[in-house]
């Protein structure tokens, strides 16, 4: 089976880049066939009013891509595509370009954007549907894609143009959703339900299990209001004093001078900037637990795999996929979203935990059934094998 990845690479590295990383490695150790085709948002230009019109039109329908996409796989004949992001610059024309040449298209949704412009289904810092309940213009009433109406014209234009074509339904043969609660959110936006499976990411085990924890907790992220910190900063000043625990903040973003200033009073509260993945993992081992206060639908935390992958529970809001993911009082714990004292109490409790063994051992239960490499691979290789049964079928 020969296979094409093709993805939109972000300017800013992130999650999604990551993976289509690591499933190109895992198919290639498995022996597989895999070519990429890929574009870098880091190229993008537009200081001039004509290359913004440009990239705002071939949002909506890229006529190079189409050509590029054409002729590369025109050269490399691939069984299966597996699409990963397409926004901005390659644009859903590629789907076209597979089905004029009937090959499989596979689509990883890593986020919302085929239903919200914005992708996050998030607005002022509290989730908003209001893009899938009602109309897209919506989404340009708010500004919803980085505050602008104006930019956020071509996103809808795009979104509107192909839920009329029924592209997702039509060009897109699987679907891969991250958790079943991002499955149902994208039945509610239109998408067949047939053609959406689950599969969630994976990780490798790079520490060993077994490391002595010690007192502390960590939270990893980037330090922006979606991501809770400020929750578990105010929540943390009412416990983090009655405790003998560190809490640990790794990451940066728009928010951390603000928090960091107002909560320096707090000794047992380290910022500790972005770190290396390697010295992330090394924490997270060390830790009795990772904090996830997420105050919107995240797509698919690496966060807590990774934690996962190091025997280490998770504590987290009970919204969205991370309801899915930790399991409360199995793998972690969950506190009501938004919510301070939710959060203060449920640190308490996880504090003070008697059978901290039993999380440890649902863990490595849960990491070995569904996170491992191997167990990803099965997962995608029979997908990919049911998406071919189906075409050749359908010829």
């Amino acid at each position: 089976m020969k296979i094409l990845y093709v993805h939109n690479y972000y300017q800013l590295d992130g999650g999604e880049d990551k993976v289509v990383e690591e499933e190109i490695k895992l198919l290639k150790q498995n022996g597989l066939e895999v070519n990429k085709y890929s574009v870098d948002n880091k190229d993008i230009e537009i200081r001039s009013f004509t290359k913004k019109v440009k990239l705002a039109l071939n949002t909506i329908w890229s006529q190079t891509e189409y050509g590029r996409l054409t002729d590369y796989i025109s050269k490399e004949k691939p069984d299966i595509v597996h699409f990963h992001n397409t926004f901005p610059l390659l644009s859903p024309s590629v789907y076209y370009v597979c089905q004029k040449m009937n090959i499989p298209v596979i689509q990883t949704l890593h986020n919302y954007r085929l239903g919200c412009p914005s992708a996050m289904l998030l607005r002022n810092n509290e989730v908003c549907e209001k893009c899938i309940s009602g109309s897209l213009l919506n989404s340009v009433k708010y500004g919803c894609y980085r505050n602008s109406r104006v930019q956020t014209v071509p996103l809808s234009t795009m979104l509107y143009t192909h839920r009329f074509l029924n592209t997702w339904n039509n060009k897109v043969d699987k679907y891969i959703a991250l958790t079943n609660f991002a499955k149902e959110k994208f039945i509610q936006i239109g998408l067949n339900e047939d053609k959406i499976t689950v599969k969630p990411n994976f990780i490798e085990k790079h520490i060993e299990v077994g490391i002595k924890k010690e007192d502390q907790v960590t939270f990893v992220g980037r330090i922006s209001k979606e991501k809770g910190l400020h929750l578990l900063l105010a929540a943390w000043s009412k416990v983090g004093s009655k405790v003998n625990t560190k809490l640990n903040v790794i990451g940066d973003g728009p928010l951390r001078k603000e928090l960091e200033s107002k909560y320096q009073h707090l000794s047992n509260v380290n910022f500790l900037g972005k770190l290396d993945s390697k010295d992330v993992l090394s924490y997270m081992s060390k830790s009795k637990y990772i904090i996830v206060p997420s105050i919107w639908y995240e797509g698919f935390p690496m966060t807590i795999i990774e934690s996962y992958s190091v025997n280490t529970p998770v504590i987290s809001s009970n919204i969205g996929s991370l309801k899915e993911v930790v399991i409360n009082e199995v793998t972690g714990f969950h506190f009501e979203n938004n919510n301070i004292n939710s959060l203060e109490n449920t640190l308490k409790k996880a504090l003070h935990y008697s059978d901290y063994d039993k999380l440890q051992r649902n863990i490595n239960e849960q990491y070995e059934k569904k996170y491992t490499p191997s167990a990803n691979f099965k997962m995608l290789i029979n997908i990919y094998e049911e998406v071919v049964r189906s075409k050749k079928i359908g010829k």
